[in-house]
């Protein structure tokens, strides 16, 4: 069974997300560089609201994504940017500290949604994500290509964008499919919840 290194976090990043993160411990040193060897793979994973100490972190909510590099800068103060991409879904079995505390999990792949064209009834959910991207160009600059006529992707960006808790977003990202996360969006639309406070 493969074993995959975690990354924490409490930003979160899906397939075709982008997120960056800035690398400062010697453990995540030893993850990145790995990583970058063809060593061992590493994944986000979600922090569990109850979990706030990384030394002693047990318990991981058990779906995570395994990301690839796409982009590094050396910062002023000697640490590291990164920006990750998100590839795919994986289901996490179990979870144990290295020496260093860099923590390993035994994993199983976890399905995909597929592409799922955009309906007439979704387009709030588009023009939302790209005003949402204007008013945070730090965000909007990571995705100079979009893929705005996919269900899918605009979900799974909400999801990445959204301040839920944790559990609340285990269980849209565990679905088969966008169907519940886009009615559930809609009905914040519905509601002028969504991000209206930042973005209004």
């Amino acid at each position: 069974m493969p074993d995959i290194a975690l990354f924490p976090s409490a930003s979160h990043v899906l397939p075709e997300g982008k997120l960056e993160i800035t690398i400062t411990e010697h453990r995540y040193q030893r993850m990145l560089k790995e990583s970058i060897e063809g060593q061992r793979d590493f994944a986000l994973c979600m922090r569990s609201e109850e979990e706030e100490n990384d030394e002693t972190i047990t318990r991981i909510p058990a779906i995570a994504t395994k990301v690839r590099v796409v982009d590094f800068n050396a910062l002023d103060n000697g640490l590291l940017s990164i920006v990750v991409e998100g590839k795919t879904k994986i289901r996490i079995l179990s979870v144990r500290h290295e020496r260093d505390r860099l923590l390993i999990a035994d994993y199983l792949p976890f399905r995909a949604w597929p592409p799922t064209p955009l309906t007439t009834k979704h387009q709030c959910l588009v023009e939302k994500l790209k005003l949402f991207f204007a008013t945070m160009p730090e965000i909007g600059a990571l995705y100079p290509i979009s893929e705005f006529d996919d269900l899918s992707w605009v979900c799974q960006r909400w999801i990445e964008s959204l301040p839920l808790e944790v559990h609340y977003k285990q269980l849209l990202i565990a679905q088969d499919s966008p169907a519940l996360t886009a009615r559930f969006l809609l009905k914040l639309l519905d509601n002028h919840q969504l991000f209206d406070d930042d973005i209004n």
